[in-house]
C-alpha cells in the first residue's frame, strides 16, 4: 500500500498547491504522475499480464493482420513495432497509458471549468482500467476525441473515431447509435422515470434473453457469440450490485443534471443524454457485471466533465458556503471511492527488466 500512499500524497499535493508557475502547469505535472505511476507498474489483476505474454508473439505482419488473435490491431500493432525496435513488452503498456491519459488530458483541458477536480473524478476510472485494464482506457480516451464531432454533427468523422477506439476494444462499437439520438431532447421527467422504470423492470423481471434476440438479429454473430459467452461464464456472469457506488453516484448526477442543466445548451444536453443513457445500460446489463463495467466506461468518462460543470452553477458570490461545501462533499466521496479500489486492488510492484 505504500506506493499507492505515496503516489496519492503527491497527487493531492500537486492540485491543491499555490500555482508555481501556471494552474496549466500543476494540471500537466498531475498527468505527469498519473502517466508514470501507470506504466512504471509490474503488477496488476485483469489483462496485465496478458499483455505481456501476447506482446511478444507479434512479430511480423502477418502476425499483425492474424485477426483471429485474442487482441485487438490496435495492440497487434503497438507489439509488433515494440517487438522491431527490441523493446520490452512493458514498452506496449507505456505506450496504451500514454495515448489513453494524453487524450483524457485534452478532453478535461478543453470541456472543464475545474480541471484538478476532473482529475480526481478520474482516478476510479483510472485504477480500474489504466492500471489493468489498459485496452479499454485506451479506447475509451480515443472516444472522448468524438465529442466534437457529435456537437459538429459529422458522422464520418465521429465514425472514425469510434473505429479508431474500436481497435483496441471492439466494445467502442456500441457509441456508435448514440450518434443519432445525440440531440434528443428529452423532458427531465422522462429522463428520470424511464430510469426508475428501468430499475423496477431490471429487478423483476431478466433482459438478457432479450438482449440475446436483439443481436441475433444483427447481420454479423460475433456480438452474440461474445454476450452469450460472458453472460454464461461463471467468472464474467454474475449481477451487478444495485447498492455499487458507481451506480449510486450516476443516479445523483442524472439527479443533478435534472436541476441544474440549461434547457437549450446543445452541448449540455449531448452530456445529459451520455449521461441517462449510462444510467439505462447499467440497469439494461445489471445482470453481467462485466457488461456493465466495460460497457458503461464509454459514458461514465463524461462524468468528469458534467461534475465540475454542475458544481460551476454554484460558483456564484451569493452562494460561496453553498459552493464549498459540495465540492468539499464531491471531493471526499470520490476520494473514499478511490481508497475502496486501491484497497481491493492488487500489490503495486515496480516493472524490472
Amino acid at each position: 500500500m505504500i506506493p499507492y500512499l505515496i503516489f496519492g500524497t503527491l497527487l493531492i499535493i500537486v492540485m491543491l498547491m499555490p500555482k508555481i508557475i501556471s494552474t496549466k502547469f500543476n494540471y500537466f505535472t498531475a498527468f505527469v504522475l498519473l502517466f508514470l505511476f501507470a506504466a512504471l507498474r509490474g503488477n496488476g489483476s485483469g489483462d496485465y499480464f496478458t499483455y505481456l505474454r501476447y506482446a511478444e508473439l507479434i512479430t511480423s505482419i502477418k502476425e499483425v493482420l492474424n485477426f483471429s488473435f485474442p487482441m485487438e490491431i490496435g495492440f497487434r500493432v503497438l507489439a509488433y513495432l515494440n517487438n522491431l525496435a527490441g523493446f520490452h513488452p512493458q514498452v506496449v503498456i507505456a505506450a496504451m497509458n500514454l495515448i489513453s491519459l494524453t487524450c483524457i488530458y485534452k478532453f478535461v483541458d478543453k470541456y472543464s471549468p475545474d480541471k484538478m477536480l476532473s482529475i480526481l473524478c478520474f482516478l476510479p476510472l483510472y485504477f480500474q482500467f489504466d492500471m489493468h485494464a489498459a485496452r479499454t482506457a485506451v479506447a475509451v480516451g480515443i472516444s472522448t476525441i468524438g465529442l466534437k464531432y457529435l456537437f459538429e454533427n459529422r458522422l464520418v468523422k465521429y465514425t472514425g473515431i469510434v473505429f479508431l477506439a474500436g481497435c483496441f476494444h471492439t466494445a467502442a462499437w456500441i457509441l456508435l447509435p448514440f450518434y443519432f439520438i445525440r440531440n434528443l431532447y428529452l423532458n427531465r421527467y422522462l429522463r428520470l422515470g424511464s430510469i426508475l422504470m428501468l430499475a423496477l423492470f431490471s429487478a423483476v423481471f431478466s433482459i438478457n434473453d432479450l438482449i440475446l434476440k436483439f443481436l441475433q438479429v444483427l447481420p454479423f454473430s460475433y456480438f452474440y457469440v461474445k454476450f452469450s459467452s460472458y453472460m454464461h461464464s461463471s467468472v464474467f456472469g454474475y449481477p451487478f450490485p444495485i447498492y455499487d457506488p458507481r451506480l449510486i453516484l450516476l443516479l445523483g448526477i442524472n439527479v443533478a443534471v435534472f436541476f441544474f442543466f440549461r434547457k437549450g445548451d446543445r452541448l449540455e444536453n449531448i452530456f445529459a443524454n451520455l449521461i441517462w443513457l449510462n444510467a439505462v445500460l447499467m440497469f439494461v446489463l445489471r445482470e453481467n457485471t462485466f457488461f456493465v463495467t466495460r460497457l458503461t466506461a464509454f459514458f461514465n468518462i463524461y462524468t468528469l466533465v458534467v461534475i465540475p460543470l454542475l458544481l460551476a452553477r454554484y460558483k456564484l458570490p451569493g452562494r460561496k458556503m453553498e459552493y464549498a461545501f459540495i465540492k468539499l462533499s464531491t471531493v471526499y466521496v470520490y476520494l473514499l471511492f478511490t481508497a475502496g479500489i486501491v484497497a481491493r486492488g492488487v500489490e503495486y510492484k515496480f516493472f524490472s527488466i
